[in-house]
């Protein structure tokens, strides 16, 4: 087939990439995600990826938004592809907490483009190196794997959105009712059927979007409901840059001529020429290279390894949207809504100190790092390692980490009463994470943060703090904090 939807694609996927890089700069946010935090937060057997020294992460988005006008362009087009799936996986695991499905589709698409012929065509490769002519061709197979790609955001999201939580309207409730404010479309969301018909709207648009833009008839249905979709997503929740994505590779599910077909009538030479034509029709009867039987066999076993991450959350034990196992790389988009509150206990030999998690999480980790259990347990080790400095080597840290999901009562995730500097991360599960959240409450539970130590049942372990509210704590923690400043130097300041 003619390649040149593989050169539109190459070049929706530049300017993607361009947007997402210069995001990062703007507003020194890489100062504030990446250099700011004491701690960052590591997959297991990636501990080794760390940050660049110096400035060095203002240079990693510098070079993302070069190599992404390159490849945009299709210079060194197989180069700059895997130029940008590197840059975004470094991001992906030099800070755990980062993590979003949208990056990872784009990181998963952009090594895809390293083995596809993207610039094949109607890019300056061809300009400069294959001025006498060449195949303009791609294998329909390879077409066949960029859908694929594309697709497994759909197919698994709304797999993952068979959820009972999520078809009893939760927590697309508590999403609609934080967004009446919303221009526009906000009244919409005050009424009773709002989060019902996000929930299954949701769930059947996810689930058969991409047959109906595949299949003729309902083709101009699926493309009005995905505009729908994707500009509501882009207006009530902030994710950047994915639903313009999304939304400009709509024609990936379109026959594969229509590019070609497209490009023909705007004409002056770009579309297919005809000895380009007759060049496709005879490569159609040419036997497949050795080479290209191998690529063959490389893309079924990515096919196999993108088909069983997603099913992970089916078969380890507990509720992922709990636990996180199995949350991520698998495209469970939407489906929890958590409010956390974490503390942790610091025990020595002589002595205690409760403090709050912003001890060793930035305002922006605090967002996020709360909702993994695995996360809570590497700033404990990070907590153990601050007080180490300070001539306290080897205390206790303990953790109350309470969690609201989808609306129900907050209860510890992690066990109050275990020293997280103790416990490892397990293969399936963790004795030490609590894997109840409780039955899914008839009503939100609506209980503010700074209420929740008098509504529920404290541990033991933190009894000392239950007669103040969480701010009344934080309060008496940062009078603290100022007094040892005051007496000592920074560096060996709590």
């Amino acid at each position: 087939m003619d390649a040149s939807p593989l050169a539109v694609l190459r070049l929706i996927l530049g300017v993607t990439f361009w947007f997402w890089a210069t995001d990062y700069l703007a507003d020194d946010r890489w100062q504030v995600l990446f250099v700011s935090p004491s701690l960052l937060f590591k997959y297991a057997g990636f501990e080794w990826v760390t940050l660049w020294p110096g400035d060095g992460i203002w240079w990693h988005f510098h070079v993302a938004r070069i190599a992404a006008i390159a490849f945009a362009i299709g210079f060194l087009t197989r180069i700059n592809a895997a130029i940008l799936a590197a840059t975004m996986a470094y991001v992906l695991l030099v800070e755990r907490q980062m993590y979003n499905n949208h990056d990872y589709l784009l990181a998963c698409t952009a090594m895809l483009c390293c083995f596809l012929p993207c610039g094949r065509t109607l890019s300056l490769d061809r300009m400069l190196f294959r001025r006498s002519g060449g195949d303009r061709s791609m294998r329909l197979w390879q077409w066949w794997l960029v859908r694929f790609q594309l697709g497994l955001p759909y197919v698994f999201g709304g797999i993952a959105k068979l959820d009972s939580d999520w078809i009893a309207g939760q927590p697309a409730g508590l999403f609609v009712s934080s967004r009446v404010d919303t221009p526009w479309i906000g009244p919409l969301f005050t009424l009773p059927a709002a989060p019902y018909v996000m929930a299954w709207g949701g769930l059947l648009f996810d689930l058969m979007i991409v047959p109906a833009l595949m299949w003729r008839k309902t083709r101009w249905i699926a493309i009005v409901a995905a505009m729908l979709f994707h500009l509501t997503n882009a207006t009530i929740f902030q994710i950047g840059v994915f639903p313009w994505f999304m939304l400009a590779t709509l024609f990936v599910f379109f026959p594969v001529s229509f590019v070609p077909n497209v490009l023909g009538r705007i004409g002056n030479g770009i579309g297919k020429a005809p000895d380009a034509v007759a060049a496709v029709r005879s490569a159609r009867h040419q036997p497949a290279p050795k080479l290209h039987r191998v690529a063959i066999a490389l893309s079924v076993a990515y096919v196999v390894i993108q088909l069983l991450l997603p099913l992970r959350p089916w078969v380890l034990p507990g509720n992922p949207s709990w636990n996180e196992r199995g949350q991520r790389f698998a495209w469970r988009m939407m489906l929890r809504h958590k409010d956390c509150l974490l503390w942790y206990k610091v025990q020595t030999a002589d002595d205690y100190l409760i403090v709050p998690a912003k001890i060793v999480m930035t305002p922006n980790q605090l967002m996020r790092a709360p909702r993994d259990p695995e996360l809570v347990r590497q700033a404990a080790v990070k907590l153990q390692d601050l007080v180490a400095s300070m001539g306290q080597p080897g205390c206790q840290v303990f953790a109350l980490h309470l969690v609201s999901l989808n609306g129900r009562p907050a209860v510890p995730l992690v066990d109050p009463d275990v020293d997280l500097t103790r416990v490892a991360r397990g293969w399936f599960e963790d004795d030490w994470v609590i894997q109840d959240p409780g039955p899914l409450p008839p009503t939100p539970w609506r209980v503010p943060l700074d209420e929740w130590w008098q509504q529920i049942e404290m541990p033991a372990t933190f009894d000392e703090i239950r007669s103040m509210r969480p701010s009344e704590a934080e309060a008496a923690y940062d009078r603290l904090a100022e007094q040892q400043r005051a007496m000592q130097s920074p560096s060996t300041a709590l």
